[in-house]
């Protein structure tokens, strides 16, 4: 073909860039740029971690919410509890003591 016909240099017969090499070469050609988007990387990477530190903060503020809720909700149902107890306890003895009185009246 083509390529066949046309006689490129062998790279094999040259020695390996080594990698300090081409990373001269990267800071030569694209050194601002790169310097530039570490900068943007570094930014963003910091706003991201302050808005990870900002949300830890409010998941924590949450859960202590939730509990307090939790407490209070316990606590009204613990209440809740004793008042009806009480009112049964009440009712409990109006009933006997009103069967008491007309047990009495009838007996008379």
């Amino acid at each position: 073909m083509f390529l066949d016909a046309v006689k490129l240099p062998c790279m094999a017969t040259k020695p390996p860039t080594s990698l300090s090499e081409l990373m001269t070469i990267r800071d030569i050609l694209m050194g601002e740029i790169i310097h530039e988007y570490n900068e943007r990387f570094e930014k963003v990477e910091a706003d991201l971690q302050a808005q990870r530190e900002a949300l830890n903060a409010k998941e924590a503020a949450l859960d202590e919410r939730i509990k307090a809720l939790d407490a209070l909700l316990q606590q009204k149902s613990n209440d809740l509890s004793t008042h009806f107890t009480d009112k049964i306890e009440e009712d409990r003895q109006s009933l006997s003591a009103l069967f008491l009185s007309l047990g009495q009246e009838l007996k008379r």
